[in-house]
């Protein structure tokens, strides 16, 4: 498919851009104890011990910048949310234009308000030293590349891209926003009359950044169809739940495990069987696998290391640490 230029975001009315980001303000990670000193000095050693490190990242490194999980014990799924799946989305007319609806409401305080924690900025800093060779992420907030992260496989996708599923055309996320406004001039009004829900917490943010949204909203919300094939339906470029991921991401995802000399999980309960395959390939191969992750994980029993402990405050606790060492001084 083309690829079509990404534009600056258009300027959001205020209203907008507040009821968003007072919808985030409540931190989404959860409370978690600190690192031990023993679970940092060993995760040190295990970093400094590599020089083709690829890091899995999930959910939980993006908490600590305000972005919700499904699976932890506080996760979406456990207030009971259903995600949007690939059939829903592409038979019904309604359930798109309910999901851009959301998706639209939920836009600005997930792209625009939210930033990499220290989580991220580490793992930047790190590639930056020429230690991880790849990043392997679950999440499709970008927060890795705001970081500064370059060699990054977004599994997933990424709610800023979007495709047309007639002609594969992807196109920029920003400029849908824009058309959005142009499209359904009622929808800002709208949302601020609803901003006195979001701050009673009568509108929840879901971790792809979209918010709890009326029918009534929903139904009204226009919807454009691609203007390169003029008629297909857009959809965000990212693997709804159930979908497979596209073969090219798999292959190279393993074929980076296959290559590496070490395998860091960072915030990812690896229950999604594209990511625990890759902890399979690492052990398989006798690469040795460290975990970061605040509860349990599917791939606990091929670890190693298994720190319990939140992503952000660890690696940036790694990174004081680090300066102390020689080696490590500039990484982290």
């Amino acid at each position: 498919g083309r690829m079509q230029r990404c534009g600056v975001a258009p300027g959001a009315s205020t209203s907008m851009v507040r009821a968003a980001a007072r919808a985030l303000r409540a931190s989404a990670a959860p409370a978690a104890p600190p690192p031990s000193a023993s679970d940092l000095s060993r995760l040190h050693a295990f970093v400094e011990n590599s020089a083709r490190m690829v890091v899995v990242t999930g959910a939980g490194c993006s908490t600590e910048s305000n972005i919700p999980d499904y699976r932890s014990p506080h996760g979406a799924y456990s207030k009971g949310y259903k995600p949007m799946t690939h059939q829903m989305f592409m038979r019904s007319v309604f359930q798109r234009q309910r999901y851009w609806a959301r998706s639209f409401a939920g836009w600005e305080g997930f792209a625009m308000q939210t930033e990499p924690n220290h989580g991220h900025r580490a793992l930047a800093k790190l590639e930056a030293t020429g230690r991880i060779s790849h990043l392997l992420t679950q999440n499709v907030d970008r927060l890795h590349r705001k970081a500064g992260s370059n060699n990054v496989l977004e599994l997933h996708g990424t709610t800023h891209e979007v495709i047309c599923m007639e002609c594969g055309t992807i196109s920029c996320r920003h400029e849908l926003q824009r058309t959005f406004l142009e499209l359904n001039p009622f929808a800002a009004e709208i949302l601020q009359q609803q901003e006195e829900a979001i701050s009673h917490g009568k509108l929840r943010v879901r971790p792809d950044g979209d918010l709890d949204l009326s029918d009534e909203l929903a139904g009204r919300f226009q919807i454009p169809d691609c203007t390169q094939c003029n008629g297909g339906p857009l959809k965000p470029d990212v693997v709804f739940f159930g979908d497979n991921l596209p073969q090219d991401r798999t292959d190279k995802a393993q074929q980076a495990v296959e290559e590496c000399d070490a395998l860091l999980v960072v915030g990812s309960s690896m229950m999604v069987l594209s990511a625990y395959r890759l902890a399979k390939t690492a052990a398989e191969r006798g690469i040795p696998i460290a975990i970061l992750n605040h509860g349990e994980t599917r791939a606990d029993h091929l670890a190693q290391l298994k720190v319990e402990a939140l992503a952000g405050e660890t690696l940036h606790r790694l990174s004081i640490l680090a300066a102390d060492s020689p080696n490590l001084a500039a990484a982290v």
